[in-house]
């Protein structure tokens, strides 16, 4: 053991390696991840109390952490915050929840502040809470340790509790399914259309009214790619890019499936996937590209990450984005130059975004916002730099800044801040927790489950029967709200549904910013 003690970074990567292996190791249905990473930093704590991390290990990977994460889920917060009103009120309810069960059953058993909060962090899969909960209670002085007893014997009770959750909803939408059931999110597909009726349309238009992009027209015999200025005609093929249940529905109101399929030809027209890499265009909407103008081309779908999106002239593209450009085959080439095309810039930290948002959100920690009563809310290195991660990320670019990190970085980033300060954590917690699961081991883990349970009730509750959300809708929305992979990954290997995804991407940001803030106001108050 005294090699751990005496080499920090021989702790780390020991926890790391070997916790990730720990992770991957199933119980049922579940396993535990990163916080595997945590319980053997607890474990070997325990065994040795001189086993510890530097304080800046914690600070940097907490940081980072959560800088990274609102980077990444600033664009899908304002959109949840606009548009997807109904379940992010059904979110926050059972995160308040959360916090009043936890108070109440926790001074109940007359535990301290710090282990309840540590306990709703954990319960919340909150690591940023966490963090934000240390920093309150640390002061100028050292990190006390029961947050993280608290969070590390709540963690795997609400996985457990939340693939439970997740079961019953499949359940249920299996014995009574709703109409959104029935629904399947129809592939993108593309189609090539006779047109037959006279539309009275351009491709503007015609883009416009059915969510959906022509790339070629073939008229005579002769195939170009599609100018939104043009008429278009009886006669016309048209070569569409659409939602399968959408193509079908023009080509019944318009004409009929084409005989022959023009776009095969590739010998004038061609098309390709070109992966945008220049920074000058990261952040900046589709049409401001102006494809049509300069290279008398259409961009008719976009490929980011494992996901398939219509290209509408709003879409603000993002580093990595992969392009499906149809033009002249002479001039791919060219576009390809313009795009970037490079896997490797790509993957570029993009150090000036990062190094300037972090020092942003860093200088934000210093604030101190006086709250009722005469506490003070401290932002911190936690909450801080994931609000402005947030708006940054929401804003994407501000003149030549970018602030959006690729998504393959942004996971890294995410994934690797994440387990080194699960180690920081664990190392700093483990010589109380066997101390604590002797004094108060029962109540820790009924505080646990009674965190764990709340919450999923008020997302079952809330999503199934009150809003009345499909089982793809209330998986996604369960598992966006807890905020834990554990559960997300299970839900979407049972139901392999886009509406998961996206479920989750819409309530993950919200319900992390909001944890954070009501574990910190817990500790203020209580």
């Amino acid at each position: 053991m005294h090699w751990f003690v005496d080499s920090p970074l021989l702790t780390l990567f020991f926890c790391v390696g070997v916790g990730c292996i720990v992770g991957k190791i199933p119980f049922g249905p579940v396993s535990f991840g990163p916080a595997g990473a945590l319980f053997v930093a607890l474990a070997l704590s325990a065994i040795d109390s001189d086993v510890s991390l530097p304080p800046i290990v914690t600070s940097l990977s907490l940081c980072v952490f959560c800088y990274v994460v609102g980077i990444a889920a600033g664009p899908s917060f304002v959109n949840a915050i606009r548009t997807g009103w109904k379940p992010v009120l059904v979110s926050i309810t059972a995160i308040i929840a959360m916090a009043a069960a936890a108070l109440g059953v926790g001074k109940a058993f007359g535990l301290d502040i710090g282990t309840i909060a540590g306990s709703f962090a954990g319960a919340g899969t909150a690591t940023a809470a966490l963090g934000a909960v240390q920093e309150q209670l640390a002061g100028d002085g050292p990190i006390p340790p029961q947050p993280a007893i608290g969070y590390a014997v709540a963690y795997p009770i609400t996985v457990f509790l939340t693939i439970l959750a997740c079961t019953y909803l499949i359940s249920a939408g299996r014995r009574k399914p709703t109409a959104e059931d029935r629904e399947k999110l129809p592939p993108i597909v593309v189609r090539t259309l006779e047109i037959v009726h006279d539309p009275g349309l351009t491709v503007h238009d015609f883009s416009q009214r059915f969510s959906a992009v022509i790339s070629r027209l073939t008229r005579d015999a002769e195939t170009v790619v599609a100018h939104e200025s043009e008429r278009l005609y009886p006669g016309d093929l048209v070569t569409i890019t659409a939602r399968e249940n959408v193509a079908e529905s023009i080509v019944d109101e318009l004409g009929r499936p084409a005989a022959s399929e023009p776009w095969m030809d590739r010998s004038a027209i061609d098309f390709r996937r070109i992966t945008l890499s220049n920074p000058r265009l990261v952040g900046r909407e589709l049409q401001e590209l102006r494809m049509e103008e300069r290279f008398d081309a259409v961009v008719s779908r976009v490929r980011r990450g494992d996901v398939d999106i219509i290209a509408t002239p709003d879409l603000v593209l993002q580093s990595g984005d992969r392009l499906r450009v149809t033009a002249h085959r002479d001039r791919l080439a060219e576009i390809a130059t313009e795009l970037g095309d490079s896997e490797r810039a790509a993957g570029d930290i993009n150090p000036i975004g990062l190094g300037l948002g972090l020092t942003i959100g860093l200088m934000l920690a210093f604030v101190e916002i006086p709250l009722p009563g005469g506490g003070t809310l401290v932002l911190g290195t936690a909450t801080a730099p994931l609000i402005v991660g947030v708006i940054l990320g929401a804003l994407g670019r501000t003149g030549p800044v970018v602030w959006t990190l690729p998504g393959n970085v942004a996971n890294t980033l995410n994934q690797y801040s994440l387990l080194v300060f699960l180690v920081a954590v664990g190392t700093g917690a483990g010589a109380g927790l066997v101390t604590a699961l002797g004094n108060n081991g029962i109540q820790l883990v009924v505080l646990g489950l009674t965190i764990s349970l709340a919450h999923a009730l008020v997302c079952v509750v809330g999503l199934r029967t009150v809003l009345h959300y499909g089982t793809a809708r209330a998986l996604g929305g369960l598992t966006g709200s807890q905020l834990n992979p554990a559960p997300y990954a299970f839900a979407m290997g049972k139901v392999p549904d886009q509406r998961v995804a996206l479920g989750y991407a819409v309530l993950f940001p919200v319900s992390m910013i909001v944890k954070v803030l009501l574990a910190q106001i817990m500790v203020v108050y209580f």
